[in-house]
């Protein structure tokens, strides 16, 4: 029997993301046509239920790199943290696996990209404090995605830019003699 799903995506960045997880999700035998929303961060799949069903889905994209957010039930939580320092795929899977590891974080999924974690977690067991304290103990920044301003992030990334060129620059003064010799 053909059936609808509607699937919530963390991570994707940019249209490349949502074309790629589309692709996977289209290759699945079973599926009729899978769409990937960018702005809304969705995938809708119409499927044959006799031929596949959502956990496929669901590992699929996780396979891709991306997460899945599930819908939180009522004593849980979702928060969304931004996270500073991170350079590389290590630091992120060591955020979320100490994330995963407290007690009362159902999921946590850390996206480096975009720099930012999704956190479920229920609420009753786990304050949002501890979470930012525990990513603080690894060597790394945090704070609540909200508490921070559009014009604040900007200012970050520009930094961040500014300290990347400037590496850059340094790096090709001090190459150069290399590849002149």
């Amino acid at each position: 029997m053909m059936r609808k799903e509607s699937i919530k995506i963390s991570g994707m960045s940019c249209a490349a993301c949502a074309n790629r997880i589309e692709k996977g999700l289209n290759k699945l035998e079973g599926v009729n046509q899978a769409n990937v929303n960018l702005a809304v961060e969705k995938a809708t799949v119409d499927f044959d239920d006799r031929l596949t069903n959502p956990d496929k889905f669901e590992e699929i994209i996780k396979k891709l790199g991306y997460g899945v957010i599930k819908e939180t039930p009522a004593g849980e939580n979702q928060v969304e943290l931004k996270i500073t320092g991170m350079s590389c795929a290590a630091c992120s899977a060591k955020i979320e696996k100490s994330l995963n590891k407290m007690d009362g974080v159902d999921q946590a999924a850390v996206n480096l990209t975009t720099e930012r974690a999704r956190v479920k977690y229920d609420v009753s067991r786990v304050k949002v404090s501890e979470m930012i304290r525990t990513i603080q103990a690894l060597g790394y920044e945090a704070e609540k995605a909200e508490d921070i301003s559009r014009d604040q992030e900007q200012e970050q990334r520009q930094k961040e830019i500014r300290q990347l060129r400037m590496t850059l620059i340094i790096s090709a003064v001090l190459s150069a003699p290399l590849l002149l010799a």
